[in-house]
């Protein structure tokens, strides 16, 4: 039997208190956002003592009265792994949970990756949501070594 030692990072979210979720803006006509993942306010984490990373997000509207439409929705996961160059690399496109047979309440989505650097920030960037709609979403990382 072997052990598994995880670390849990929650980003995004202010310590012990899940109902401060925050909230973003699309930010131009198509609906497309770019929503960095922080841990208490950095947005580098150091990965390097860690072989995967698990990705477990949820995006909704704040108001009850829209949906998403799973089948124009996309999302993907951006890395940077220099704190010195702003440069991003799409690593993974992540599909809804739910079958995109119409639109939902949240877009929630899940993906397993290994470590591809000592010193990584993440990124969420999203489109095809409704134009300049309020969003919200909550994201959780475990990092396993």
């Amino acid at each position: 039997m072997s052990l598994i030692v995880s670390r849990r990072y929650t980003l995004n979210v202010v310590p012990k208190s899940w109902m401060s979720t925050p909230e973003i803006f699309a930010t131009d006509t198509a609906g497309s956002f770019s929503y960095p993942l922080l841990v208490a306010g950095k947005a580098f984490l150091a990965t390097g003592t860690y072989d995967e990373v698990r990705f477990v997000f949820s995006i909704w509207h704040p108001s009850g009265q829209r949906t998403i439409d799973l089948d124009r929705a996309y999302v993907e996961l951006r890395a940077s792994f220099d704190s010195e160059e702003d440069h991003w690399t799409k690593i993974a496109e992540i599909e809804p949970v739910v079958p995109p047979y119409a639109g939902g309440e949240s877009f929630d989505g899940w993906i397993v990756l290994p470590i591809l650097g000592s010193s990584t920030a993440y990124a969420l960037v999203g489109s095809g949501f409704e134009p300049r709609a309020r969003l919200q979403i909550r994201a959780s990382a475990y990092f396993v070594a």
